[in-house]
């Protein structure tokens, strides 16, 4: 049975395959390809609707339970290359 994991941006339930986990290092977020990292995460499509919509609804800031201030511009760039 593959595990069920919720989008942070559209709030849907897919299996985990379909989505990335990205962690908090310090004040930066990070992709985390091979789910080893050891600090909490948050799973999201990895599509650029989806971030912006986690980034706009401050769902990352929730999800890691984090209250200072988030870069995410290593996931953004990370994300704008995959998009055609």
């Amino acid at each position: 049975m593959i595990p069920l994991r919720t989008c942070i941006g559209c709030k849907q339930i897919v299996s985990k395959d379909q989505l990335v986990r990205i962690v908090q290092i310090n004040a930066e977020l990070a992709v985390d390809h091979k789910n080893r990292l050891g600090s909490r995460g948050a799973n999201i499509h990895p599509s650029l609707e989806c971030l912006n919509w986690a980034v706009k609804t401050k769902a990352f800031y929730k999800a890691l339970k984090f209250s200072g201030a988030l870069n995410t511009s290593q996931v953004l760039n990370e994300f704008s290359r995959k998009v055609p």
